[in-house]
This record gives structure tokens, sequence and C-alpha cells, in this order.
């Protein structure tokens, strides 16, 4: 930690109402159409502020609640510092009304909205149908990096990816994942493939398990939604379904736990290979 009288830096600004305009424009970047706007997003906390910077993430403006400002660890401060186009303490009224968990780090971030694409050719991506919960599409995008995915193809009524829950279930790694949004999953294999490739739906129906398909080919896995998994439309792009078997009793997993039960399969696969 740091000591107090190092906080804070004469050049730095502090803000006191929560009518301040750059307190204003934080608070706004809670709505997706400000985001998209003003090709901003919100970043709470140091682990995923930290992560963000590791995938080249370009910060703008970084607040600290100035009542807890040596509450961070000098090391990360001054890396956070360093990158930031500005820094601005908050008093805890203003600072509160800007983050998004009810007892905040003591350090909000505001980003650069990445622009990162798929890239084609692709040979594994995920496609999501109507995932809204999130904190399955955080988990996902984890599971998707980790797995060693291509990228996460956004069907319609999934949630915006650069939501605050949804990066903070991300711990950041959303910076890190290529995401595109296509209209359908014929867009999806247009933009991200080349050579041909299998459309794979994850539907706890299937006759298949999942670990008897061969996931080292080319693959487009769809994963659907909390309530009703794949949608009709997907459907009728699929080549095959696959299930993960699972005991008697157990009627299904939610999207994320299912979702990186196939990638890691895939990922298996592909390393034994």
């Amino acid at each position: 930690m740091r000591n107090s009288e190092d906080w804070p830096n004469p050049a730095d600004e502090l803000v006191t109402s929560i009518a301040n305009p750059t307190v204003k424009f934080a608070r706004a970047l809670h709505r997706r159409r400000n985001r998209e706007r003003e090709r901003a997003v919100l970043v709470e906390g140091v682990r995923a502020i930290t992560t963000a910077l590791d995938y080249g993430a370009r910060l703008r403006l970084l607040l600290v609640d100035a009542d807890r400002a040596g509450q961070t660890a000098q090391r990360e401060f001054a890396r956070m510092r360093a990158a930031a186009g500005r820094v601005v303490y908050a008093a805890a009224a203003p600072f509160q009304s800007i983050a998004d968990t009810e007892h905040p780090q003591p350090v909000i971030a505001i980003f650069e909205l990445p622009v990162q694409p798929i890239s084609r050719p692709a040979s594994l991506v995920v496609a999501l149908d109507a995932v809204r919960d999130p904190g399955n599409l955080g988990t996902l995008v984890r599971a998707a990096l980790a797995s060693g995915a291509d990228g996460i193809a956004l069907l319609p009524e999934t949630v915006d990816p650069f939501n605050p829950k949804v990066i903070r279930a991300s711990a950041g790694t959303i910076f890190g994942i290529r995401l595109s949004h296509l209209a359908d999953v014929g867009a999806v294999g247009t933009a991200c493939f080349v050579a041909p490739h299998t459309v794979v739906v994850a539907d706890s129906a299937a006759e298949l398990p999942y670990d008897a398909y061969d996931w080292t080919q080319p693959t487009l896995l769809v994963v659907g939604g909390e309530a009703h998994g794949v949608g009709e439309d997907p459907r009728t792009y699929a080549h095959i379904s696959v299930r993960i078997p699972m005991a008697a009793g157990v009627e299904s997993l939610n999207a994320a736990v299912a979702g990186a039960v196939l990638l890691f399969e895939a990922a298996r696969q592909r390393r034994v290979t």
C-alpha cells in the first residue's frame, strides 16, 4: 500500500458533486446506447482494470475514491496512473453514484470500447443465441479464451458484452476475446470460416454425446440461452447436435457450464492431436 500523503498528485482533479460533468458522463456509460455512441466503457476494480491493460485496452480516465485512495497497492496504482489519460479523485457520493456494485473497489476506469472482430479464417467459434444473463456471458468469455477458441459471435438478443456485469464476470478478459455481432448462424459461417465447417448445436435432447464428436475439424458451436436453449432459426443451420450426459434426474446445465464443458473437450482433442 502507499501512504495517504502520496495522494493525490497536484495535477490530478478532484470532484465533489454528482452533478460534475465527468461524473455524469461516467454514469451515462451504464446504458448501452451511450457506450456505443461515446465508444467508451466502464470497468470496476483493480483486477479487471489491470487485465484490460494486459490485453492492450486503451485507458482514457481513472476515477479514484478519494476517501479510500490508499487501499490500492502502489505498483498496481502506478501502472493504472501511467496508462490513464486523466486521473480524477471523487468524493464518496459521486464515486458511489458511478459504481455498478454496492461495495465497489476504490478505482473505476473508463476504457475505449474495443473493436476486435473474429479473424478469418477461424477454426473454432462459439455463437451465442439469446444468452441474456451477464454472468453466463462473462463466464463463457473466460472459457472461450482459456480453451483457445477463435472468438465469440453474438447473435441477436444476447446481452451486450460490455455491460458492467459482463465485464465483472469476465474479470476483464472480455478485452482479450474477439467478438463479432452477426445476424444469424449463416452470417457467422461466412464471416469467420474459409474452409468447410460443421455447425454443432448444444442440445440436452441430442443423441450424440459431446465427446463422440471430432472437435479437431473446423467447428461453429451454437450455445443457446438460459430459458429455451438454441432457437429454431439457428437450428436450421445445424449439421449435428450434441449432448452432455448427466446423472439421472438432472435435466440440463446452464449456458455457461455447458459451453465450457464443450469448449474444453474441443481443447482436449486438439491438444492430443
